[in-house]
């Protein structure tokens, strides 16, 4: 006859919650959702965030703000410099929306990204 044992080594049994698969694809709606369907992609995903029971409150702030601030801060810049600066200002201003827009979507949304993956799968 044999009995069973728990090994104290192996993984902890899962308890019941979000299923892996959906914090999976509700950053991945949250990050490119808002490319795909503008606005509404990226509603669908604040919707699973904050339904979601992955997530602290502040990550899920996180990830509301994030899409917003990649889109509205480099596309300000350019408005900021015509309202601001000299007739000559919008060139560079242009320039500098463009930097931010780049350091938004090669750092900014990766750094989510995985941010979000990892709250969401411990």
């Amino acid at each position: 006859m044999t009995t069973m044992t728990v090994d104290p080594n192996g993984p902890a049994p899962r308890s019941a919650g979000d299923p892996d698969a959906y914090p999976v694809l509700t950053v991945l709606m949250l990050m490119l959702g808002g490319f795909v369907l503008p606005f509404v992609g990226w509603l669908a995903g604040v919707v699973m965030l904050w339904t979601g029971r992955a997530w602290t409150v502040g990550e899920k702030w996180l990830g509301t703000l994030v899409w917003p601030a990649v889109v509205i801060v480099p596309a300000s810049a350019p408005v900021f410099g015509v309202l601001i600066g000299p007739a000559g200002a919008p060139a560079w201003t242009i320039g500098v929306g463009l930097v931010l827009a780049a350091v938004a979507v090669l750092v900014v949304l990766p750094w989510t990204f995985v941010r979000l993956l990892r709250a969401g799968r411990r």
